[in-house]
């Protein structure tokens, strides 16, 4: 009887241990639990366990919209968009350098990419306010800022 306890308790502890394994580093867990704009996340990464792979999509994601954004800011009056247009060409910059940190395995640098592009976001929205004047590329602007969030919150399952 002896034998068989012991044999249950290595089973159950090696059976422990393989779901801490799995969780230690992202995997099998829902990377967008918690996140700020967990619907957006999961529209973005779908089911993706790697921590990895789900940043990485959700950069690429943000570099999509971000093009789209320089591109409804070319459309603007000059005068309109030139705070705009050059946030958002600095944003493009911080997402590519921001996979290049991934990459690497800079969790640091990629997350100091990230905040970035928020504030170069946030800084557009900023330059119609102080012109007083509405702001036609909110909703492309908030996406970005939301995906961002994600992108920050996802990071954080990275070991």
């Amino acid at each position: 009887m002896g034998v068989t306890v012991n044999k249950q308790l290595i089973s159950l502890s090696l059976l422990f241990l393989a779901f801490l394994s799995g969780h230690a580093d992202g995997q099998g867990m829902d990377l967008c639990a918690g996140a700020n704009y967990e619907a957006l996340c999961h529209s973005v990464v779908g089911r993706e366990k790697s921590p990895y792979v789900a940043a990485e999509a959700t950069v690429n994601r943000l570099i999509s919209e971000t093009k789209q954004a320089i591109s409804s800011a070319a459309k603007l009056p000059q005068k309109d968009s030139p705070t705009c247009t050059y946030v958002y060409d600095e944003a493009l910059y911080s997402l590519k350098e921001s996979l290049r940190s991934l990459k690497s395995h800079d969790i640091g640098s990629f997350n100091v990419k990230l905040s970035a592009v928020m504030s170069f976001v946030e800084a557009c929205k900023d330059s119609f306010a102080e012109m007083e004047k509405p702001f036609p590329i909110a909703k492309q602007n908030e996406l970005i800022k939301h995906i961002a969030s994600n992108a920050l919150h996802i990071a954080t399952f990275i070991p």
